[in-house]
């Protein structure tokens, strides 16, 4: 995620319907599951590519279409939709149409987590907020008087594009949940070690006390060294459908159906220099883990096989430093790939019929409310380091002026907002998104949006803590779902102010608060009880999945450009026609 204009926003406080979603779990009925898919790549070229938010780089063609795979998980009445798409956020108020999408099949929006994958590549301009609707003037556009009118004043959500993301990740729930049959699933676990870094080592050293000016610190100063920089753990919840003998007392056959993926990686190894579509290295690593999947077993071609891989609490990991294109995110994902497929090994003498399956859900407010640490803020502000972007590829101020902004700070402590040089802003949502779900002896604690490595470790201790005795044994981070609000870093990175801190929105106790909303979720779950009542609010900003479908785009096409007759293995190809008006000759 790159720099964008905050701008005022009128909340609608209106009453929202509880979601009708059973509060206790189930306690009879063996396991139904079910695997979707459906293709969300915007049929036509031309939008920003969502991530980067920059005006000069747009999506002119695609490497690979964008999906939204689904697993549907049903124990008696209580079932839940993991679903995981290729963009770089996920809206609440899209999260909410979905829902609502597929309510006659009894989902809510309690039940349907979903969750981005945090590519870079994907389209921008479907978000109901309007301040993440916009692109940042640079110095090709900025001849373009209109391109600083969107920047100060952006548009609404662009009804064409959101009603087709919504109407298609509905598709992928539908499709799974057609798909639903007697199955079993385990959680299996393995570490990835090589491929990501921590992009913010001087901020992540401030956990520990030591304060290096930055672009000065190194992994090695960390106290644990390098490994104890990034998260390793790959979670993986190993999913199959069991078929049952024909034969008196045969034995049942399983059928792998996919899995749900956990890792922490930035979705930053295409550079938006590449101006294509594309899911990054999450699209090498599902693809490659389901055709590993399919040969390695006996699987039914109609059967779909799903990867469901959004992403963990990425905030400050990432491939991208060492790893860079197509060719880089195919590296990134066969290693991802496989450690995946060891993780779905591992779980295999743990599959079960009867996985305990529950969810608590909340719309919780920040309302300047007190923490164990201090109070959060009621409105949302960005710090002078967010501006010029991070390291993986800076935004346009940074183009202009050479100089990054990460580390700047104010002489003025702020009780709430600390040393942050705030940039003026109005106010955001003051209410997000928080649930957990668990699934067997694992658990899914989600947040809604950006946390580093170490919130990570302290939501798994705090949800963990809470849920002792209850058969939990592990807590997996869900990032970037549900809702987006940028940025989740522990007090002592917050105070660095470096792109991470910078973007945390409420407050230097915004991660102590959502942790503690989390826990506060998992306690009811251990007791049996409701979650708290979600805080009321309109999160649609008037858009609704009413726009116009996608044309079919143009009936024929003339090659203007052929490829090269010799081009490097996974270099990049240049084949170029005209045919449908901005791109629309690419049909889902």
């Amino acid at each position: 995620m790159h720099p964008r204009r905050w701008l005022a926003l009128s909340v609608l406080a209106l009453a929202a319907a509880a979601p009708a979603s059973a509060q206790a779990g189930s306690t009879s009925g063996q396991l139904r599951a079910g695997a979707g898919q459906a293709d969300i790549t915007p049929p036509k070229t031309g939008y920003y590519l969502g991530g980067w938010t920059r005006a000069d780089r747009l999506a002119k063609g695609q490497s690979t279409r964008l999906y939204a795979n689904t697993l549907v998980l049903q124990r008696g009445t209580q079932k839940v939709a993991l679903v995981s798409v290729e963009l770089f956020s996920v809206a609440a108020g899209l999260q909410e149409d979905v829902a609502r999408e597929v309510a006659d099949l009894g989902f809510d929006q309690s039940t349907v987590l979903l969750a981005a994958s945090h590519t870079h590549s994907g389209p921008g301009g479907f978000s109901n907020n309007p301040t993440y609707n916009t692109a940042a003037p640079s110095v090709e556009t900025i001849g373009d008087p209109n391109s600083f009118v969107e920047f100060f004043d952006p548009k609404p959500a662009d009804p064409q594009l959101y009603t087709f993301l919504v109407k298609q990740i509905a598709a992928s729930i539908r499709r799974a949940h057609a798909d639903r049959g007697l199955a079993e699933a385990a959680w299996g676990h393995s570490r990835l070690t090589d491929v990501t870094d921590n992009r913010s080592i001087e901020a992540h050293l401030a956990n520990y006390g030591i304060d290096v000016p930055t672009g000065q610190g190194s992994a090695d100063m960390a106290p644990g060294g390098r490994i104890s920089t990034i998260d390793p753990t790959v979670d993986v919840l190993r999913v199959d459908k069991v078929r049952k003998s024909k034969k008196k007392g045969g034995k049942a056959r399983r059928i792998p159906i996919g899995a749900y993926s956990n890792f922490a990686d930035h979705g930053t190894v295409v550079k938006s220099e590449t101006e294509l579509y594309s899911g990054d290295h999450h699209a090498a690593a599902w693809r490659l883990f389901v055709d590993r999947l399919r040969k390695s077993r006996d699987i039914p071609r109609r059967q779909t096989v799903v990867n469901v891989y959004p992403n963990g609490a990425e905030g400050d990991q990432s491939a991208g430093l060492r790893h860079t294109g197509v060719a880089g995110a195919v590296e990134v994902g066969q290693k991802e790939a496989d450690a995946m497929f060891e993780a779905w090994q591992d779980a295999e003498s743990k599959l079960s019929r009867t996985p305990p399956l529950d969810v608590r859900w909340t719309r919780t407010c920040f309302c300047g409310r007190d923490t164990a640490t201090g109070p959060v803020d009621s409105k949302g502000v960005v710090g002078a380091g967010f501006l010029t972007g991070s390291e993986e590829g800076r935004g346009p101020l940074f183009d202009l002026t050479g100089v990054s902004f990460e580390g700047r700070t104010s002489p003025v402590d702020d009780p709430v907002q600390g040393r942050k040089i705030q940039v003026p802003v109005a106010s955001p949502p003051p209410a997000t998104i928080v649930s957990v779900l668990r699934i067997g002896d694992g658990a899914l604690a989600t947040i809604p949006g950006e946390p580093t490595k170490q919130v990570g470790v302290h939501v798994r201790e705090a949800v963990l803590k809470e849920l002792a005795g209850s058969g939990v044994k592990t807590i997996t981070i869900a990032g970037l779902a549900q809702d987006f609000i940028q940025y989740i870093t522990t007090a002592a990175e917050y105070g660095t102010q470096s792109y991470e801190g910078a973007s945390t929105l409420y407050g230097k106790n915004q991660a102590t608060f959502l942790q503690e909303r989390l826990a506060e979720l998992a306690r009811t779950m251990a007791a049996g009880t409701p979650a708290p009542e979600p805080f009321p609010l309109d999160t649609s900003y008037g858009v609704k999945p009413d726009g116009p479908a996608f044309g079919p785009g143009a009936a024929s096409g003339t090659i203007t450009q052929e490829p090269a007759e010799s081009v490097q293995r996974m270099a990049k190809v240049d084949l170029a026609w005209t045919g449908g008006p901005d791109g629309v000759d690419r049909p889902v």
